[in-house]
């Protein structure tokens, strides 16, 4: 692979995850809408599904992102952390698309597997933040930061909101940071 095919893979890895930021922000406002501030027209199926759509695009397209990530970090030297992570967030994504499916049909019990997403997806994104710095190719803060959002978050999580824990605008806030970053340094 040449200089010109790793740059190019670094800065389409960098715009997925900017985007898979951008594509969960609408699902945000339309959940609020719905959920905190009970708009009427909010209340129907087709809203329910252009919402949730929304969140599972936004995972998918970060998904993409973190996967091409992965094979830059590989060619950077992390053979180790990245794969690793990356199956962590693969796994992650699997069980929330799953559990998001599933809520669109009115079943229930999708708990567990919601619970199990938020720590392998913080997990993975944290690992990525290892592997950023093993890797060298970002800077080291941008490998510090993702390693301790994701870290807290898991610590914090379960203390103060043992009952709901799933907000998923925090599982953006990394692969916006590395997505710009990615794109700065491409």
């Amino acid at each position: 692979m040449d200089a010109q095919e790793l740059v190019s893979e670094q800065t389409v890895a960098g715009w997925l995850l900017i985007l898979s930021a951008l594509l969960f922000v609408p699902s945000g406002i339309l959940y609020t809408g719905r959920a905190i501030f009970q708009w009427p027209r909010a209340q129907t199926q087709s809203y329910l599904y252009w919402e949730r759509g929304l969140v599972i695009a936004a995972i998918l397209v970060a998904t993409m992102g973190f996967l091409l990530l992965t094979q830059r970090l590989e060619s950077a030297g992390d053979r180790i952390v990245a794969p690793l992570a990356m199956l962590l967030i693969a796994v992650s994504t699997i069980l929330v698309i799953t559990a998001e499916t599933f809520s669109l049909g009115g079943q229930q019990g999708t708990s567990v597997a919601v619970t199990v997403f938020i720590f392998l997806s913080l997990l993975g994104q944290a690992a990525f933040g290892v592997s950023i710095l093993r890797a060298g190719l970002l800077p080291g803060w941008v490998g510090w930061a993702t390693v301790a959002w994701g870290l807290a978050w898991m610590v914090i999580l379960p203390i103060a909101r043992p009952q709901d824990m799933y907000y998923p605008w925090l599982h953006y806030v990394a692969p916006l940071i590395i997505g710009i970053t990615l794109l700065v340094r491409g």
